[in-house]
């Protein structure tokens, strides 16, 4: 193989990956929008998600040790 066709072919090989990834890119982009997405809204409801755990979170009734001495 001279180094013609070596070259032509790995040529080939990147026109390839390259064509691949431009036929993918809106699928790569849409799958970072939503991951960036989900992040941010994950960010935004963290306070409302504690506010709410701290309302739902019922003190739990004192112990009481006296029944041990009856």
């Amino acid at each position: 193989m001279d180094p013609g066709a070596a070259l032509a072919l790995i040529a080939g090989y990147l026109a390839a990956a390259f064509g691949v990834f431009l036929l993918y890119s809106p699928v790569l982009l849409l799958v970072v929008g939503l991951l960036l997405a989900a992040g941010l809204l994950q960010l935004l409801a963290w306070p409302f998600v504690v506010l709410i755990r701290r309302l739902r979170h019922r003190p739990e009734p004192p112990h009481d040790g006296s029944w041990l001495l009856h």
